[in-house]
């Protein structure tokens, strides 16, 4: 007679666990599918580092990354969307989410 309550308990504590790690991987997946995201943003150049791949920026507002205006350095993914860029050039740029506070811009053209 006990085993069918023991049995029953575990039943329950394993549906209920599933339903847990189905949820986690449900937001992996919206997590991931954010930071693949590219958000686009505006400013002017300030800085071009060819050897590291960065490039200085003062932008305006980001709004989908809550972002206000700023200036900031950033990774580009490409050194080689670096090659025409030019201090005091205002630009468009795309940048993505990589991990936990990396951004990485993926293009960089000139604001018409």
């Amino acid at each position: 007679m006990r085993y069918p309550i023991t049995t029953s308990l575990l039943f329950i504590a394993l549906a209920q666990s599933g339903f847990a790690l189905a949820d986690d991987q449900g937001q992996n997946m919206n997590n991931s599918a954010m930071q693949m995201q590219t958000h686009m943003g505006h400013g002017v150049v300030n800085s071009v580092d060819m050897q590291h791949g960065m490039v200085n920026m003062t932008h305006g507002p980001i709004n989908s990354l809550g972002w206000p205006g700023m200036t900031m350095n950033f990774k580009v993914r490409d050194p080689a969307i670096l090659k025409n860029v030019k201090p005091g050039e205002k630009v468009n740029f795309g940048i993505v989410k990589e991990g936990p506070g990396k951004f990485v811009v993926t293009d960089v053209t000139p604001a018409k």
